[in-house]
């Protein structure tokens, strides 16, 4: 019976633990997407070429996309692409 009750345990803090990681994924990504939509909306401030703001834009959508379908690895690996592009920390 002890040992029922330990692999319950663990199991249960392993969800919580997956949890965990998930939502911080998430608010990653979506803090991520904020940054990037600002420093498009504001390419001139921001300094960011026409071009570069319209590839950015391409890719914001497409992370914004995996995001509402649950695949919040692609959409940190796609808004980090436009991170990089447009030079945002």
């Amino acid at each position: 019976m002890q040992l029922f009750s330990t692999r319950k345990a663990l199991l249960a803090c392993s969800a919580v633990f997956l949890a965990v990681l998930t939502q911080n994924a998430m608010a990653t990504c979506a803090a991520d997407i904020s940054k990037v939509e600002y420093a498009i909306d504001h390419a001139k401030r921001t300094g960011i070429d026409i071009t570069d703001a319209e590839r950015m834009r391409a890719l914001l959508e497409d992370a914004n996309k995996e995001r509402k379908a649950g695949n919040e690895e692609k959409c940190q690996e796609l808004i980090d692409q436009a991170k990089r592009m447009g030079n945002i920390e």
